[in-house]
């Protein structure tokens, strides 16, 4: 039986549409989460989720009597364009020094070729301040 090319030319186009691996908000978050650590930012040594959404974990931040409090990490992934993402990681504190909460962002572009840090705001070391 011969198959006429039209046919194998119709299955292969269906098989590269299924097979195309396109740049997805969890593929912008793995490729954020391991240009951090080439940031060399001891700030940014945490567990952020790894998808979109947050997560809590009691924490100790110091001082003489041993001060706890909440941290919450948040990555949240917005699609800016055709597989262009922007990827913002997040550290609130819940806590505050001289009447300045501590919560700190990285937000970044992603591209499935490139991570791009666009802007930051580090405010941990205001916890240092605790005695």
């Amino acid at each position: 039986m011969k198959i006429p090319l039209y046919v194998i030319t119709v299955i292969s186009l269906f098989v590269s549409i299924a097979c195309n691996n396109s740049f997805s908000e969890s593929d912008a978050v793995k490729y954020t989460l391991v240009k951090i650590h080439e940031l060399n930012d001891p700030h940014l040594y945490v567990d952020f989720p790894k998808r979109n959404g947050s997560r809590n974990m009691k924490v100790m931040i110091g001082g003489m009597y041993g001060n706890t409090t909440n941290l919450k990490l948040t990555t949240s992934v917005k699609l800016i364009d055709i597989e262009t993402y922007e990827v913002t990681l997040i550290k609130d504190w819940n806590y505050k020094v001289n009447d300045i909460r501590v919560s700190s962002f990285w937000k970044f572009r992603v591209t499935q070729s490139n991570v791009t840090l666009l802007k930051k705001d580090d405010k941990d070391d205001l916890l240092a301040a605790i005695g």
